[in-house]
């Protein structure tokens, strides 16, 4: 949800926030006061130091402990329900 603080999950302390851009896609603010705006992909590369291993999704969760990968593919299964 636009506004939603999330963190890498290996890390609490690395966090971003979901920003819904003009266009309708979601990004991410990072940085000091989140000012700067990139994608999920970025953010997990910059905390990882390098290409994430897995799908990006999987490095990034919620307060409540899931991560994106997780909440995108259990629509994906409420979908095909």
């Amino acid at each position: 949800k636009d506004g939603e603080v999330l963190c890498f999950v290996s890390d609490p302390k690395k966090t971003c926030k979901i920003a819904k851009q003009p266009n309708h896609e979601f990004k991410v603010l990072v940085g000091p006061a989140y000012k700067d705006t990139t994608t999920i992909h970025a953010f997990a590369q910059s905390c990882l130091g390098q290409e994430p291993p897995e799908h990006a999704a999987k490095w990034i969760r919620t307060a409540a402990g899931k991560t994106l990968y997780e909440l995108w593919h259990a629509d994906d299964s409420a979908e095909a329900a």
